[in-house]
């Protein structure tokens, strides 16, 4: 993402990018860019996020343990691998933040997509918290999936549908590199940790499942323009809830929101960037239908 703050055109890039947004999320751009280019951004922490640190020591990472070998515990949930993210299960994808009661309740309501389930960590959250329907969790890599359904076989879920496939702009098959959770497309490279899988698009699932869409959740290392570019008919027509992952590149960051944007739709954007022990990762895109 550095690089894109030298470009020629980045002002141009960040002044579109802020547009129609509301002060706190402009404050998390410039804070999130300035420290990108600080040396030592650590010590520029604010008192906020100094006493939310602190809390992730006492009421998170102090109650995760191995309850036996293969299966670890936090808070009543259970995972095959000690993989418990704070943006997920301590911010809850800080979707009580970023969206109103009313659009709470319209999720509530309705199916979800997880698009880049990894092992299922999202999907037991939205099925515990947010959703009394179904969540479809899209997950293209074999050992992430398998490790995923052992995530629905431990917290006993009834809701969650695992697809072991990956959302794209059209049917195909891509190459992907393993890497756990940051698994992603490389096409070109090569290598034993690439993997053949299989890419179908949002707009062919929903219309084949005939699903009511009440939020998105994507982060899939890069891929979420060509995501967008193949569920662009399901936005249009139903205008769920989103949160879209743009840290991954620089593009991302700046050309997600622009692009829905140019859609006309009317949704409102927030930027949210969840309080751990990073710079930008789990930077999020919010998109709230009003």
């Amino acid at each position: 993402m550095k690089f894109l703050l030298e470009c020629e055109d980045s002002t141009q890039k960040l002044l579109a990018f802020c547009k129609n947004l509301d002060e706190k999320s402009i404050e998390n751009i410039f804070k999130i860019l300035s420290r990108l280019k600080t040396h030592e951004p650590a010590t520029i922490l604010t008192t906020e996020e100094r006493e939310i640190r602190c809390r992730l020591t006492e009421e998170f990472h102090s109650r995760i343990f191995e309850l036996k070998k293969g299966i670890f515990a936090y808070n009543g949930y259970f995972l095959p691998i000690h993989h418990f993210e704070v943006g997920v299960f301590y911010h809850k994808h800080s979707l009580e933040e970023a969206f109103s009661k009313e659009t709470l309740q319209r999720i509530r309501r309705k199916d979800i997509i997880d698009v880049g389930g990894f092992i299922g960590d999202s999907a037991i959250i939205f099925e515990r918290e947010f959703t009394e329907r179904n969540i479809y969790s899209f997950e293209p890599t074999s050992e992430n999936y398998t490790l995923m359904q052992e995530t629905l076989r431990l917290n006993h879920s009834k809701r969650i549908i695992p697809i072991n496939q990956g959302l794209g702009s059209k049917d195909e098959t891509l190459k992907i590199r393993f890497y756990g959770s940051a698994s992603h497309i490389d096409s070109q490279g090569q290598g034993e940790e690439l993997e053949n899988i299989s890419i179908t698009t949002l707009d062919k699932f929903v219309r084949e499942n005939k699903l009511e869409v009440g939020f998105i959740k994507v982060d899939i290392e890069g891929f979420e323009q060509e995501f967008l570019k193949g569920a662009r008919e399901t936005i249009e027509s139903q205008k769920p809830a989103m949160l879209l992952s743009i840290y991954h590149n620089g593009s991302d960051f700046f050309d997600i929101k622009p692009m829905i944007e140019s859609w006309d739709l009317g949704y409102q954007f927030k930027i949210i960037k969840p309080i751990d022990y990073t710079i930008s990762i789990e930077a999020a895109l919010f998109c709230e239908a009003v």
